[in-house]
């Protein structure tokens, strides 16, 4: 058994991230809480200070990396506001989210237990709901159609998503490039859709 000493300020988060990295690179069938521990560095016995057990750890990395998207996506909302400027940023942070952190990407959606729910429930996938109680207060003010909601809503968290899936493949471009492309994109395209005379309404 390993004796290495602790030698991180904050292990939970340590073990959370290293997790991350293993399963994304080896899969989460083969993780283990002494693998991660032995790749932090410290005893096998260390994590369990902080988790029962492997799936205990599986539910922390899920939670840790959706706190940290409903932070961003919340900061963005409050520097855009609850206008068409504040969805632009809201869809950039998407975006940038996971060009930033790839292997975030890969993890949270290959979970089984991620849904998204269009009705006016708060259950399924929180940043989702995040994003859907944003778009709703939006198309309120605009008076959008409601037989339209739903379809728009749709297109533009599926163009968010497509543009993160495809930024976060090895080789499509550095993050510099991402960087100066999404806002260039989104702001060209993310508004298709939406009548613009009722953008010009709710952005004035």
């Amino acid at each position: 058994m390993s004796t290495k000493p602790y030698h991180h300020g904050d292990l939970r988060t340590a073990m959370i991230e290293k997790g991350i990295e293993m399963i994304n690179n080896d899969g989460v069938k083969t993780l283990s809480l002494r693998k991660v521990a032995t790749a932090c560095g410290v005893s096998h016995a260390a994590p369990y200070s902080h988790f029962a057990d492997k799936e205990d750890l599986l539910t922390a990395i899920e939670n840790h990396i959706m706190e940290k998207f409903i932070a961003i996506l919340t900061e963005a909302i409050k520097e855009g506001g609850e206008s068409p400027k504040g969805l632009l940023r809201m869809g950039c942070a998407y975006v940038l989210f996971f060009v930033q952190n790839p292997q975030y990407f890969s993890f949270i959606f290959s979970r089984s237990n991620i849904y998204f729910d269009f009705s006016e429930n708060t259950d399924g996938y929180q940043p989702f709901v995040l994003y859907k109680n944003f778009m709703t207060k939006l198309f309120d003010q605009m008076a959008y159609p409601k037989e339209l909601r739903v379809k728009t809503m749709i297109a533009h968290w599926s163009m968010v998503h497509g543009m993160a899936s495809i930024a976060t493949i090895s080789g499509t471009g550095t993050l510099a490039e991402w960087e100066e492309r999404i806002p260039d994109m989104l702001s060209k395209y993310y508004f298709l859709g939406l009548n613009p005379d009722q953008l010009e309404r709710g952005s004035s």
